[in-house]
């Protein structure tokens, strides 16, 4: 399926792109996927009337995107003339990594400077599909002991999270830790919330599959990318265990690797617009992915994002919100939405509903 393209702007377009850091406040938790795990790109988009969309790519070789998108990018669009196929003419062979990174963050600037000029939300302009989704909540972070994992995950239960989502495969805990953990948890909760167990990548296939088998009794919606770098034959060997349905893609950049990552037995489909090349390549990714019978809930954070597209055109599927990702949002949001009743709402505002810190951004700035 061909990505949803933004309204189309009126070059010429000025670009800024800086990457930034994000501080921890007190009861933030603490980073597990290294010390970058807070940084991002942001970048801003100015048309000539003055008005400004805002986008943003994950902590992947920051500095290098957002040199690409100053350099490159800013010179393409700095000029009059039609809107260019800058896939084609930065990435003509199909690559991943700091060109389709560049790409999510332009992609998203320019939905939210649409939004911002038609005085609608991003959802709206994609269509308005419902008002809010159901939420999954990533809480169970390897820095807390068993004790305070439950707790964590019973206090979103009882705010009315559908499901809570346990991080496995770190902090050099056994397979066999890890599955003690979880059934504290599901004991806490009780049968009815959803519970995912999330390794980032963090076994081989027989950890994989030992967790799997050891955790038949635990009741888990799904294990999400618990083989590393998402291998594809991997993945189907678990799956065709028939054991836990299994989820993958967050930080995948590959129309053709969602593919084949369905073709291998994934069932939960996890486009970021962040990482996959922005809210329309996320779109066309999740709409195959349900054409094949998959479910869609995007992950890695990035809730402000990822919100917009689903509730836009998606009318099923559930959003993570990342308790991590808090001081992320912060930043970029004076009021990050929070869940009601269990779901997360679409900001009633133009574009994304940013409301960027500018002086907090400043002093985060790297380099």
């Amino acid at each position: 399926m061909t990505p949803t393209p933004p309204p189309a702007p009126r070059l010429p377009l000025r670009l800024a792109a800086s990457v930034h850091r994000a501080g921890a406040a007190p009861g933030d938790p603490a980073p597990y996927a290294g010390e970058d795990s807070f940084t991002f790109v942001r970048l801003t988009v100015t048309d000539a009337e003055g008005a400004t969309g805002h986008g943003f790519t994950g902590r992947f070789c920051a500095a290098e995107v957002a040199h690409l998108l100053n350099g490159a990018v800013a010179e393409a669009l700095g000029r009059k003339g039609p809107m260019p196929d800058l896939m084609r003419q930065l990435n003509p062979r199909g690559m991943t990594g700091v060109v389709v990174s560049a790409l999510s963050a332009l992609d998203i600037a320019l939905w939210d400077l649409a939004g911002s000029r038609a005085g609608k939300s991003v959802a709206a302009l994609l269509g308005g599909a419902r008002p809010s989704a159901p939420v999954d909540v990533t809480c169970g972070f390897p820095a807390l002991d068993t004790d305070a994992l439950v707790a964590a995950c019973a206090a979103e239960v009882a705010a009315g999270a559908q499901g809570v989502k346990v991080l496995v495969a770190a902090k050099g805990r056994s397979v066999a830790e890890d599955l003690a953990r979880l059934a504290a948890v599901r004991a806490a909760i009780g049968d009815g919330p959803a519970l995912i167990a999330d390794a980032n990548c963090g076994w081989d296939v027989e950890a994989a599959l030992a967790f799997a088998r050891g955790a038949a009794g635990v009741g888990l919606s799904f294990l999400e990318e618990p083989v590393r770098g998402n291998d594809r034959r991997a993945l189907a060997a678990l799956a065709a265990e028939g054991i836990v349905p299994l989820g993958a893609g967050q930080m995948e950049q590959s129309a053709d690797r969602f593919a084949l990552l369905a073709e291998a037995g994934v069932r939960v489909i996890q486009p970021n617009a962040v990482f996959v090349g922005g809210i329309g390549a996320a779109l066309a990714v999740a709409k195959d992915a349900a054409a094949q019978g998959c479910a869609v809930s995007p992950a890695g954070g990035w809730d402000i994002v990822n919100l917009q597209w689903m509730c836009g055109a998606m009318t099923g599927g559930s959003v993570e919100l990342h308790r991590a990702q808090a001081r992320i949002a912060r930043l970029l949001m004076e009021r990050p939405p929070d869940m009601t009743e269990g779901r997360l709402v679409v900001p009633d505002a133009p574009g994304l509903g940013l409301n960027p810190d500018e002086a907090a951004l400043a002093a985060c700035r790297v380099g």
